[in-house]
């Protein structure tokens, strides 16, 4: 299977989600086209709907409401894996951060995020998929939008490590083997993310729990064959106590009351 430059999650509701501490561990840009999604960022309270896209660089956490119209609410996230070329960035317009990761959606832009969806569905080779995302890149750059999604031409040491253990979220990773991976020794890849405020033991729990939210909207038609055993499980849990209390200091709730929204 050719490695792909998204990630692409659904998310449903039938009753109001109250979430807070998502994180995006990638770039992301999230389509609301059912209901609509309550947001606060930082000062202000901004409504995500069908004529707004949310656009955050990685790393970004998201405290919000996924609001449900007549019992239906339906979101898309596009995870993107790939960054557009350096000397986009240099040549964008703005020399600021937006204040508001809002913008108004266009034809031209929704044509290009449908026609990203439906590549996934082709088997289309890596430099094909590229080739694709970069025409996307190209639209949003018209629209002043590149930079929302990345401020800065240089990754992070955290921003590397979420998209390598997004990739197996369930997989028992250890410190040394990570660190090796990183050509970096144990010690130092622990000095390096302490430098950036974050340590590997929380970074794995945040992608983990963010992986969890994915599993129960993929398992909402068949509720019961998924016990909550089972989803901590998949997310490198051993304990069901210890997967439920984790996700609830995540996002406010439990994996059964998130379950009961959907």
């Amino acid at each position: 299977m050719s490695q792909s430059v998204i990630q692409i999650g659904h998310f449903n509701a039938a009753k109001p989600q109250t979430m807070r501490n998502v994180l995006l561990h990638a770039p992301t840009i999230i389509w609301v086209d059912k209901g609509y999604k309550q947001l606060w960022w930082h000062e202000q309270q901004l409504k995500i709907d069908a004529q707004h896209w949310l656009i955050a660089p990685a790393n970004q956490y998201l405290t919000f409401i996924n609001q449900p119209l007549q019992q239906s609410f339906h979101s898309r996230a596009m995870s993107l894996l790939v960054p557009p070329p350096m000397e986009w960035l240099a040549e964008s317009e703005h020399d600021k951060l937006h204040s508001s990761p809002q913008i108004n959606t266009t034809d031209k832009l929704r044509w290009c995020f449908n026609m990203l969806d439906e590549m996934r569905q082709q088997s289309l080779g890596y430099n094909t998929q590229k080739q694709l995302l970069m025409a996307f890149y190209s639209e949003l750059k018209q629209q002043d939008a590149l930079r929302l999604l990345f401020p800065s031409a240089i990754d992070s040491l955290r921003d590397k490590m979420s998209r390598y253990l997004a990739m197996n979220p369930g997989a028992d990773h250890k410190l040394d083997i990570v660190a090796a991976h990183f050509n970096m020794s144990r010690a130092t890849l622990i000095r390096k993310l302490a430098a950036e405020n974050c340590s590997f033991r929380d970074i794995l729990a945040e992608i983990r729990m963010s992986y969890a939210l994915g599993l129960m909207q993929q398992s909402q038609a068949n509720p019961h064959d998924h016990s909550q055993l089972s989803l901590a499980l998949a997310c490198g849990y051993q304990s069901e106590s210890r997967f439920s209390a984790r996700f609830k200091q995540q996002f406010g709730l439990t994996p059964k009351q998130y379950q009961h929204t959907l």
